[in-house]
């Protein structure tokens, strides 16, 4: 099954291949400060696919807490599509079903999540065994979400 979405403007598209049901997947809410001012709603699948088609030019990136992952944000809406971790051919990411008003994904019931109690470690652990296989259409959005952060 394929399910994509886009931000408010609908310059930050994303598109995510799964085997499975939105049922079978389910949505996590985390509980973290961030995610619950943006209402985010969150899904992956390890064995699936995500395609993020978006410029350079309108995504922006946001580290925060243990800046363990980017946060990508359209520049032109302020919408938060997704979380991103890897580089070069093992990126990984979970999408925010809300934000990408992923429709099929927006009626089952949220599972909340806490993760302030991993360390770094752990949290990239979870990410890289959890998330979705993730690339980028434009190839140096990815090189400049992965590089040094000024």
């Amino acid at each position: 099954m394929l399910y994509s979405g886009s931000c408010h403007c609908g310059k930050l598209i994303a598109s995510f291949e799964t085997r499975k049901t939105p049922q079978e997947l389910g949505v996590r809410t985390c509980q973290c400060d961030f995610c619950r001012r943006h209402g985010a709603v969150n899904i992956s699948d390890p064995y699936g696919a995500v395609v993020i088609d978006a410029a350079e030019r309108d995504a922006h990136r946001y580290r925060f807490a243990l800046r363990t992952a980017d946060f990508l944000i359209c520049k032109e809406c302020g919408v938060y599509i997704a979380a991103v971790i890897g580089a070069g051919e093992a990126i990984r990411s979970t999408i925010n079903v809300a934000g990408l008003r992923m429709k099929e994904f927006l009626g089952i019931e949220e599972q909340p999540m806490r993760y302030g109690a991993e360390d770094a470690a752990a949290r990239v652990d979870r990410r890289h065994e959890k998330w979705t296989p993730t690339r980028f259409t434009d190839p140096t959005l990815a090189k400049s979400f992965f590089g040094p952060h000024p």
